[in-house]
């Protein structure tokens, strides 16, 4: 128990002092994963495309093509679906880690505008307005209630905005294991992490969020997917590659120090009939510009 007040006293302190872990962080660790973010999209992409709806996708006009943001787009992964949809459009790709975006180099040839900035440095100085943002896995990196906001700024007349994002429950226990390994090793503790404050907690948690700001619910839901693995390392380093950790070993002011710790903790909490599990627990939404507010304030 003195551990644990002693870490939240610790972390308390580093939130105040704004000391904790942000842009740069993230950046980095999506340039780290960069070239192995692939096996995310192998197993999660199916997921994504609930927000590409080709239904929404149409232009009012046959003589204007649909104005797209893909917002923190990673490698390309929502604007290569768009595009194999043969939808005329134009598509602006916004995200702040350069080896991502190096991913993106045919999606310049094919035409889209591809930008290496912070996503809410470019909502707040951008003069273009868009039929259409779609926003995947990004969600919980922003305080919610600004980013959604600054959607607002940058839609069109009854735009729409598509979003799907991990959710409260996602990496079940592995939250708590990195904080009993702090807990252990409060002097190895660098930064803390916020990025759960900003996870929905389900379908209807998403849907309040955009109906406070006056969007109508279009379409929403959630869903669950769970991967085993046949030792504890196999299963950190998928949480690795795939960036579903990005920014966490920062936590640390040595992570290798702290991932033996991780890792052993992994093997007690995560076991199961011979296998080690984990989850990904998503919600998205398909919300328009201009609807009904159910939400309160």
């Amino acid at each position: 128990m003195i551990k644990k007040i002693n870490l939240y006293i610790r972390m308390i302190y580093k939130i105040v002092k704004n000391e904790v872990i942000g842009n740069f962080e993230y950046k980095a660790a999506y340039n780290d994963v960069a070239m192995t973010y692939q096996s995310w999209l192998e197993k999660m992409g199916q997921h994504t495309e609930k927000i590409i709806n080709p239904k929404y996708l149409e232009s009012k006009s046959q003589n204007e093509k649909i104005r797209i943001l893909d917002f923190a787009c990673g490698t390309g992964y929502i604007s290569r679906k768009i595009i194999d949809l043969g939808i005329p459009c134009e598509i602006t790709a916004v995200d702040l880690s350069d080896k991502m975006l190096e991913a993106c180099a045919d999606l310049a040839e094919q035409g889209v505008k591809i930008m290496n900035i912070d996503g809410l440095d470019f909502l707040n100085n951008t003069t273009q307005k868009f039929d259409v943002i779609l926003c995947g896995w990004a969600l919980p990196y922003f305080q919610h209630k600004e980013l959604i906001e600054k959607f607002q700024r940058v839609l069109s007349n009854h735009g729409i905005v598509g979003v799907i994002s991990n959710c409260k429950g996602t990496l079940d226990r592995i939250e708590k294991i990195f904080l009993n390994v702090m807990e252990e090793d409060i002097e190895n503790v660098n930064k803390p992490m916020n990025i759960s404050f900003n996870l929905p907690k389900g379908k209807a948690t998403l849907i309040k969020w955009f109906a406070r700001s006056g969007f109508k619910t279009l379409e929403a839901g959630e869903g669950e997917t769970i991967f085993s693995f046949e030792d504890p390392k196999k299963l950190l380093e998928w949480l690795s590659m795939t960036g579903a950790l990005a920014g966490s070993t920062h936590i640390f002011n040595n992570y290798e120090l702290a991932k033996n710790q991780i890792l052993n903790k992994i093997k007690y909490e995560k076991y199961k009939d011979d296998q080690y599990y984990i989850n990904h627990k998503f919600v998205y939404g398909l919300f328009q510009n201009g609807g009904n507010n159910n939400g309160s304030k």
